[in-house]
């Protein structure tokens, strides 16, 4: 089994106190806010959510663009959906198969005169993959590593359907999806991770620490088992079903359960940021043990 050493610079920051920080936070803020009206989808139009976060994926210097693609929503009825895409090329002479880091934006969107704004659901998850895609921007990467921000997530997974089938899958060694990261008071994560990811999967647990645990599934039934939900298909509930179905292995990273979860409750004030700081930067320790290592 592939054993992936994190650098002794990433456990000291690890180690340390976590301080919120404060780009997550603005970022947090803006895509929870009423201007952004809870990130419906199925606009033909670029919605704001979308533009904010190829603005971020910019000035991160990566090289980001728009994904449009089109879904069934009702009967007859043809929605329309926005990926926002963005790479960080392999910067070394030798580089391994690619991975691939998702998390979707959309959410409820408004009703009547109220708005969803999803904080946890998935705001959580994309201004952590904006944060890592910022860390790993100056670093050695053995790997090149794309991001995509998925549409439609809500409606059924659309967007992350339509990019999965746009890739190579031998090309790809995993997709780390993000979906849901704000942590309870008992300070855990779940990560359901197929059984074709294990030689990546042994890397989670050593990025983590005693404050937030992760604790790493093979099995969608097991998981239902342990959270208590057994009506939840956890292999079918997000971003990475759609990157199973075309054969690419993945780690799912998740809370499990949300008593606020598709309320107005959902809010930016419900988020402990300190601890989804330190989510950022352990999940960003694994990702980076994974770009400087040498497997396939």
């Amino acid at each position: 089994m592939l054993r992936l050493k994190i650098s002794i610079l990433w456990l000291c920051c690890i180690a340390a106190v976590a301080h919120a920080n404060t780009q997550l936070e603005t970022d947090l803020k803006v895509l929870t806010s009423p201007e952004h009206a809870g990130r419906g989808s199925g606009s033909i139009a670029i919605n704001e959510s979308a533009r904010y976060i190829h603005t971020r994926f910019s000035e991160a210097g990566l090289d980001a663009y728009y994904q449009s693609f089109r879904f069934r929503q009702g009967f007859g009825k043809l929605g329309h959906g926005h990926n926002v895409v963005a790479t960080l090329p392999c910067n070394v002479p030798v580089c391994h198969k690619a991975l691939v880091i998702s998390a979707h934006y959309d959410h409820l969107g408004s009703r009547g005169s109220r708005y969803y704004p999803g904080a946890n659901d998935n705001a959580s998850g994309v201004v952590v993959m904006l944060d890592i895609a910022q860390r790993l921007a100056s670093r050695l990467r053995h790997r090149e590593i794309t991001f995509v921000a998925t549409d439609a997530e809500e409606k059924g997974l659309y967007g992350a359907h339509f990019f999965a089938a746009t890739l190579t899958p031998s090309q790809v060694a995993l997709n780390i999806n993000l979906d849901m990261l704000a942590v309870s008071p008992k300070n855990r994560l779940y990560v359901l991770a197929s059984k074709q990811a294990s030689e990546f999967t042994y890397a989670i647990e050593p990025a983590f620490d005693s404050q937030i645990r992760a604790l790493v599934y093979t099995s969608a039934t097991s998981l239902a088992r342990r959270l208590d939900t057994p009506r939840v298909d956890w292999l079918r509930a997000s971003d990475h079903y759609a990157f199973h179905k075309v054969g690419i292995p993945f780690a799912y990273f998740g809370v499990g359960i949300d008593p606020n979860h598709h309320t107005p409750k959902d809010q930016f004030d419900k988020v402990d940021l300190p601890k989804l700081n330190q989510v950022s930067e352990h999940i960003s320790a694994f990702i980076s043990a994974l770009s400087v290592s040498a497997a396939p």
